[in-house]
């Protein structure tokens, strides 16, 4: 608002107001709001991380990968991410930092060559771990992506039901699938292994809303933790009607820098007797009431 002096009538002056309104991110650059600390995990910023990263090995049938975050909150007892971590203390304390890709969106939008690729989100964190629902980096990365004339062939893979939010935006691509994580049918045994993540039901309950949304889905039971009640569980799975089911034991390599599953989680799965040969028992239980389920189509490109 500022004060205007009109034409002068009769030796006075005549003074009226004008209002403008102005957008304030039309001059100011919206910056992302990113906190110290999450939970139990330290934040970091980078500004100028690399944001897509050429598709290798058993991503090869991508283009890209694309990693919102390095780090992830969800601190997985059996996480394969941590052992792409050339530091040794952030390998042991995975879980516990959290690396924020700040300026993510902006280098995406500066790209002229994405339209039509086959993107994977997110090979190495979550990106929609508890941090994203404060940060919105992944929200903004989709808002981005999402232009009609840059949207890629995407494949989001995660764990969390806060994929529910951004429903809005997954409707605008015409090729895109989420694949969401259900590793046991048993919260007992989830918190045992993935204490941070949500429970099972809740997970169920976000596919479910993705299908009503017209969305295609993969229900990924990788790794399969222990189950407790193989036929009960397929039957469940059956119900929310994705359009692929996918299982598969842990990750076992000997390479440096290669997925592999956490000591942790081997030594808890040891306990419970949770073999290969009992992981593929039930894998095979599942299969006679769900025969759709196999060892891979549930990560291949949309």
């Amino acid at each position: 608002m500022f004060l205007a002096r009109n034409h002068r009538q009769a030796n006075h002056f005549v003074y009226y107001y004008v209002y403008i309104y102005v957008q304030p991110t039309l001059f100011e650059e919206s910056r992302l709001v990113i906190p110290v600390t999450h939970g139990q995990a330290r934040i970091g910023h980078l500004p100028h991380s690399q944001i897509l990263t050429r598709a290798t090995g058993s991503m090869a049938a991508y283009d890209f990968s694309l990693n919102p975050y390095i780090g992830c909150g969800f601190a997985c007892s059996y996480c394969f991410a941590a052992f792409f971590q050339p530091d040794s203390t952030r390998f042991e304390q995975w879980g516990t930092w959290i690396d924020v890709k700040e300026n993510a969106e902006k280098h995406l939008a500066r790209r002229t060559d994405l339209l039509g690729k086959r993107i994977f989100m997110s090979s190495a964190t979550d990106p929609y771990q508890p941090l994203e629902a404060k940060v919105g980096l992944t929200r903004r990365i989709l808002e981005v992506l999402a232009v009609p004339s840059r949207q890629p062939r995407l494949v989001i893979q995660t764990r969390g039901p806060l994929v529910t939010r951004d429903i809005d935006l997954l409707k605008q691509f015409h090729h895109l699938r989420v694949n969401m994580s259900i590793t046991t049918d048993d919260d007992s045994m989830r918190r045992q292994f993935e204490p941070n993540c949500a429970s099972i039901e809740r997970r169920l309950q976000a596919i479910r809303e993705l299908k009503e949304a017209g969305l295609r889905t993969s229900v990924c039971l990788v790794p399969m933790l222990p189950i407790s009640n193989p036929e009960r569980f397929a039957k469940t799975l059956l119900s929310v009607q994705a359009d692929h089911y996918v299982a598969a034991g842990f990750k076992i390599s000997d390479r440096q820098f290669a997925a592999n599953t956490r000591p942790g989680a081997l030594a808890l799965a040891a306990r419970l007797g949770w073999t290969q040969a009992e992981c593929e028992k039930a894998i095979l239980i599942l299969q006679r009431h769900l025969p759709m389920l196999n060892r891979s189509g549930g990560f291949a490109p949309e």
